[in-house]
Order: structure tokens, then C-alpha cells, then sequence
């Protein structure tokens, strides 16, 4: 505000200054000499920000942990693009929130980082709308391990065709084109399948025979043993797969069974005697689409997935990767090792008691929906985790010993108690894991201790003329306020908390203005407290929780007269003029605790509806155009007086007759214009972007080459 009082000193330092550096430049347009000179449409909101509605979704069933880190961007992430946004979803936890985004800005960035699996960074169109929904990313093809060769020359013995036949003349035999016959293959014979069968194999014959084998092949043509084959191992028969192997019915082996890379048996899987073994070697994957029941000796170091049901009986089982069963998995008398391994159980996980034992080593873990230990649960080198997400329970003393984490979801045991945790072991809620177990190629899951909550950060610039409802000068520096908003969210997107630190750059002024903002999605119950304003003058009374009295809306005044935050070395106008000192102000945080956490669809986005109050006059707000006034100025003398032309009745607020605006909100750290240069002399490209209803050069404000007079502009 410029008063008649200060004229004289404006007129004598404003010319020395002009002459001396702060120099007017004509602006681009030679027909627009001041902003009453400007064409404006009534429907321009003067805004540079639009709000965005979020709908951030997953749909990965292989990512099974539900808090999974969010980040939008306004620019690509591997740029280290500017984030607008932080967040938690999972598969059935989407996000629902809003942004305030430049309006210059046509595409966001977002970006997946899943607790387990694969990251995704999606741009996206900007809508007043937004949806999108990560899906399983695409893989690469499985690595195929390398098997027999079937490159070299013409073998000397083939089959082909269809019928029954036994081989037993301990020559190696091929299969290079189809073969469709029942075989039997025995005293030392080897088949090596380098094309596609189909038909059953019964392999090896009693202990003392010649180890007989058949090798599947995945070198040259693709050998694949296609659906529907029959497969019988005995005790002197090895059947190998290195390629892509399918199993009818069921599969009884009473020999060896070596799987190196894709093997998928359609029927129930029994392991029979005491002399078979199943090694699915490292990288390689078993799927079981049945029942499985596991006797004898098996060796995991790849993928085994069981749809049915699991019985780990009499055996030694060492898992050292990845093991996922869809139905119950039960040990009876089972020395079951986990070196690093990971478990997965839909159903109910059951130590049963005998010989047995269940040992973790070195970051393993089970996950499961029910746990129920009747055999000890050991655990041995750096940390270990067993997840159970419905009821754990204890027959009996049986106990979880050494190094392992058990976490239940709510912290709660159906029956068990601290006594079955010995020797370092540990019981926790989900929500006070301490665990870290990283994601890997055998553990997709992992384990992290809960997310902590998020601060969601929005920077800008309010400036104000103050001669309200008389036009000023439009030099935007009779209060230049920069603010910074920060929004806590909990992991449910939800605001818990608002830090709002405001720093004035500018008062090119004489009144002494006050600051406010109104939340106008609140009420004032919606705030549990509100401290760190600066209220010295005595016309501003608060509730009992910080917040104004006497206003319909939640309205806090951070301070009530900007003399008190500002240190002035100049008694007239404060860092508007070039060449004088430089003053600085006091950091003004306020912290506002809301009663119960809110998604910011309900609350709305910073800076919501600040305004400023001239001359500490509490009824003479000044908002930004056709923002509603609080409930002290909903009957202001001064709407419709001087160049006002605010109409309440229609919801049109702050604005002159020919639509030009007392406040702006600018999203950045935003240079003025020097003390009484018109915005339109400091940037050229301002009156462009206002006469076009924001639609042309919408960044008018931003240090690009031939946007700015820089001699116009105030810099210390």
C-alpha cells in the first residue's frame, strides 16, 4: 500500500532507483501499457495451479504386501523429477488423493516401488481425474539351463512313430522329430528327447539293474515331453528335464528326479520308497497342479508351487529358495531346513511333533494364513521372520528359539504365550516388525518394518495488492509471502498432520498487514490444535484449539501484523527497492493436528484460501479472485465500493470490473517485480498468458530465456 503520506519519498526514491538499474522495459505486447489496458475474460480464474484428483490402484498377485511406495512426479524420476506426491498402496488398497499441479503441466510420472517384485514408472495424461492401476510387469523368458546336446550329427539311434517298445540294449537313444509310444527303458539305456513327446515312460527297473536314463532337452530343437505323458520312475531309473516338461496324472516316482528348468505335473505327486530323490536345481520350476506329498530326500534351490495341499513326511527337505503351497502344509518327522529359503502358505503351516524339526537359517521365512507349532520352530545365524496374518497357536511347550521374528497381524495368539519364545526369539504386532529381509528372486515377499509416514510438500508465493478495493500499482510486493506446506499421511493416505512455514520476502508497503488462511472443506472441530502463530495486536481471539472464534470455517491467522516478523533496515519499503539493505524475517511454522485423518479429497490442497488482512482491519480481507471470504468479512462494507466489483450474490469475489485480481498464487519461489513496476514491465509474457485465459505460456513466471526484464525485478 502506497498512502499519499509516502508519496513524495515513492516519487524522489523510486526515480533515483529507476534511473540507477530497476529500468522499465517496454513489454512484449506495444498495445498493453498498463493492466487496465488488459482484456480478461470473466471466466479466468487467474489461477497458475489446478487440483487433480488420484486413483492410484495395484493389481499384482505377487506382491502381496500391502503397503507398497507411491511417488508422482511432475517430470521423469530417473531425471530426479519434482515430487508432488507420496504414498501407500497395495491390491486391495488403492489411493484416493488430490494434488495441486501447475497448469502448464499435460503428464505425470508415477511411480511403483513395490515392497517385492519389479518397479513400474507410468506417465499419464493429465485429467481432473486420474486413474491408473499397476499390473504385473512382463518378464523375460525363464534362462534355460543347458541339457544334452542335440546339435550334433545324425545319431546313430532314433525313435519315432507310435506303439509300445522297451529299450534295453544300454545304447542312447534320441528323439528328434514326434514320438508318440508307450517306452519302457531299462539296464543302463539312455533316451535324450530333443523334440516332442507324448505317451509314457516307465524308466529303470529294480535296485542292481544299470541306472537307465531319460533327458529332456533344451539344446538345439526344444525337447518338451508334451501333455499327455505318464512318467514311472524305479529305483535304478533318473529322469532329468532341461527343458519344458508336462506330467499327466499322477507322478509316483520311486527313483531320481532332476528338474533344471520348467516341469509341471497336472496330478497328485507322491515320492514312494526310500530310495527316490527330487532335486529342482537352481533357477528351475516345479509346478505341482495337485497334491504333493514329499518323502525321501528333496533339494529346492529354484521354485516349487504346490496348488493343493503339501505333507513333508519321513524325509530330509532343504529349502534354499522358494516354496509356495496353496493348501495346508503339515511336517510329520520331517528334518526340514530353510538355508535362506522362503515359504509360502495359503492355508494352515503345521509343525507336528515326532522327530521332526523346522530350521531357519539366515534370513528365511515363512509366511502363512495359520500357523500351529507342535514340533520346536529353530532358528539360527542373522535375523529370520515367520507371518502369520490369522491365528498362531501353540500345542503345548513347544517353542520359537533363536533368532526369529514371529509377527502376527494384531500381535495376538489363539493359544501361546511369551514362554514359547526363547533364546532371542521375539512375537510382534505387524505394525512393530523390526525385521528387514529383502525381496529376491526366491523371496518375492520380504519384510520391512511399517512404513513410516509421509510428508507430501507443496511450495509457492501469495502475493497481495493492499489498496483493495482501490486498485495498486501491480507490482505483486506489497506482501510477498513464500509459503511451505507439509502434509503428513499415515499409511492409509490419510493427513494426519499440517506443517505450514511462511517467510515474508516483501512488504512494499506502509500498512501493516496481517495474514490468514481458511480451510473451507473444515469446521473447526475438524482441528485438535493449531500452535506457532505470531499474534501480537490484540484483534485476533482463538478457540480453545487454536483455530479463529467466531468462524464457520477453520481459519487460522499465523500472524496478525507482519511488523513483528519482519526485521526492517529501511523505514519505508521492505526488500522492494534495489540498492537498499536487505532486511530479513522470522520463519513463521505453524503445526496443525486435525482430529481425525482426512484424504485430501476431503481436505483440499494447499495453499487452500489464504488471505490477507489490511491494516490489522479484520473485516478487510483480501483473497485470491473469487475465493469466499471467512465468516468476519461475509458482510464486508467494501464489497462493490472503489474498483471492487465482488458480487457475493453470484460468488464472484475480488476481482475489478474489467476482471483484474488483488491476489496471486504463484507455484514457485517467485521473483517480483521491483518497487512500483508494473508486473507487466518485469515479465513479458504476463499479459499474454492473462489476455488468453492462462492457456498461452501458462510458465510466464518462470527464468526462461527472453521471459523476464531481470533489470525490472528485485534482487538483493
Amino acid at each position: 500500500m502506497k498512502t499519499k503520506l509516502f508519496s513524495l519519498i515513492v516519487i524522489l526514491t523510486s526515480t533515483l532507483v529507476l534511473l540507477s538499474g530497476c529500468r522499465k522495459i517496454d513489454n512484449t505486447n506495444p498495445k498493453v501499457r498498463t493492466m487496465d489496458d488488459l482484456k480478461i475474460s470473466e471466466s479466468f480464474n487467474w489461477e497458475m495451479t489446478r487440483e487433480v484428483s488420484l486413483n492410484i490402484g495395484m493389481d499384482i498377485p505377487s506382491v502381496t504386501y500391502q503397503y507398497n511406495k507411491v511417488i508422482v512426479t511432475l517430470d521423469d524420476p530417473s531425471k530426479r523429477g519434482t515430487v508432488i506426491f507420496q504414498g501407500w498402496a497395495g491390491n486391495s488398497n488403492a489411493i484416493l488423493a488430490k494434488v495441486r499441479i501447475p497448469t502448464g503441466i499435460s503428464q505425470l510420472y508415477i511411480q511403483l516401488i513395490p515392497n517385492s517384485g519389479q518397479g513400474q514408472v507410468a506417465s499419464v495424461p493429465v485429467s481432473e481425474t486420474m486413474t491408473y492401476t499397476f499390473t504385473t510387469p512382463k518378464t523375460k523368458d525363464l534362462k534355460v539351463l543347458v541339457g544334452p546336446d542335440c546339435s550334433a550329427a545324425t545319431p546313430a539311434y532314433t525313435l519315432s512313430g507310435s506303439g509300445n517298445q522297451t529299450i534295453n540294449d544300454g545304447f542312447t537313444y534320441y528323439i528328434t522329430g514326434t514320438c508318440s509310444k508307450n517306452l519302457t527303458i531299462k539296464s543302463g539305456t539312455t533316451l535324450i528327447i530333443c523334440g516332442t513327446f507324448t505317451g509314457s515312460l516307465d524308466i529303470g527297473f529294480n535296485p542292481g539293474d544299470l541306472m537307465s536314463y531319460v533327458k529332456v532337452s533344451s539344446t538345439g530343437t526344444i525337447g518338451t515331453v508334451a501333455s499327455p505323458v505318464t512318467v514311472q520312475v524305479k529305483k535304478s531309473g533318473t529322469f532329468q528335464n532341461w527343458g519344458t516338461c508336462h506330467i499327466a496324472g499322477t507322478f509316483a516316482p520311486d527313483g531320481y528326479v532332476e528338474n533344471y528348468n520348467l516341469m509341471t505335473v497336472y496330478g497328485q505327486y507322491n515320492m514312494n520308497g526310500n530310495s527316490g530323490s527330487l532335486i529342482n536345481a537352481g533357477g528351475a520350476t516345479l509346478n505341482i497342479n495337485s497334491h504333493w506329498n514329499a518323502i525321501n530326500q528333496v533339494t529346492n534351490g529354484g521354485t516349487i508351487e504346490v496348488t493343493g495341499d503339501m505333507n513333508c513326511n519321513n524325509s530330509i527337505f532343504l529349502n534354499a529358495c522358494s516354496l509356495i503351497v496353496h493348501g495346508f502344509f503339515h511336517l510329520n518327522n520331517c528334518e526340514f531346513t530353510n538355508q535362506t529359503g522362503y515359504i509360502k502358505c495359503y492355508g494352515e503351516a503345521f509343525m507336528q511333533g515326532g522327530t521332526g524339526f523346522m530350521k531357519l537359517y539366515d534370513g528365511s521365512m515363512i509366511s502363512t494364513y495359520d500357523l500351529r507349532v507342535n514340533a520346536d520352530v529353530q532358528g539360527f545365524g542373522s535375523k529370520n521372520e515367520i507371518k502369520v496374518t490369522h491365528d498362531l497357536r501353540f500345542d503345548g511347550p513347544r517353542v520359537i528359539t533363536g533368532p526369529i521374528e514371529t509377527a502376527q497381524t494384531n500381535g495376538v495368539m489363539v493359544a501361546g504365550d511369551a514362554t514359547n519364545f526363547t533364546s532371542g526369539a521375539t512375537f510382534v504386532s505387524f505394525a512393530n516388525i523390526t525385521n528387514t529381509i529383502p525381496v529376491s528372486g526366491c523371496n518375492p515377499e520380504g519384510v520391512t518394518p511399517p512404513p513410516a509416514p509421509v510428508g507430501n510438500v507443496y511450495i509457492g508465493t501469495v502475493v497481495y495488492e493492499d489498496l483493495w478495493p482501490e486498485k495498486g500499482d501491480y507490482d505483486l510486493n506489497d506482501l510477498v509471502l513464500y509459503y511451505k506446506f507439509t502434509l503428513t499421511t499415515n499409511v492409509q493416505n490419510k493427513v494426519t498432520d499440517i506443517q505450514i512455514k511462511l517467510y515474508v520476502r516483501a512488504a512494499g508497503a506502509s500498512f501493516q498487514n496481517g495474514f490468514g488462511i481458511q480451510f473451507d472443506k473444515l469446521v473447526p472441530g475438524n482441528v485438535a490444535s493449531v500452535s506457532g502463530y505470531n499474534l501480537k495486536n490484540n484483534y485476533i481471539t482463538l478457540s480453545s484449539n487454536g483455530t479463529e472464534a467466531g468462524d464457520a470455517k477453520a481459519v487460522i491467522i499465523p500472524f496478525d501484523n507482519y511488523e513483528n516478523v519482519i526485521h526492517r533496515v529501511t523505514p519505508v519499503f521492505f526488500n522492494t527497492v534495489l540498492g537498499d539493505p536487505v532486511g530479513t524475517a522470522d520463519t513463521v511454522t505453524i503445526s496443525i493436528h486435525l482430529t481425525a485423518p482426512m484424504l485430501t479429497t476431503d481436505l483440499g490442497t494447499p495453499p487452500y484460501n489464504p488471505f490477507m488482512i489490511r491494516n490489522m482491519q479484520r473485516v478487510a480481507e483480501i483473497h485470491l479472485p473469487d475465493y469466499v471470504p471467512t465468516t468476519k468479512a461475509a458482510n464486508c462494507p467494501y464489497f462493490g465500493t472503489g474498483d471492487d466489483n465482488s458480487q457475493p450474490g453470484i460468488g464472484r469475489y475480488y476481482k475489478t470490473i474489467n476482471n483484474l485480481p488483488w491476489a496471486l498464487n504463484i507455484p514457485a519461489t517467485f521473483d517480483y517485480p521491483c518497487e512500483k513496476v508494473s508486473v507487466l514491465s518485469a515479465y513479458n509474457f504476463f499479459a499474454n498468458w492473462a489476455e488468453s485465459g492462462g492457456t498461452l505460456y501458462p510458465n510466464w513466471y518462470q527464468n526462461l530465456p527472453g521471459y523476464r526484464n531481470s533489470a525490472n525485478i528485485w534482487h538483493p
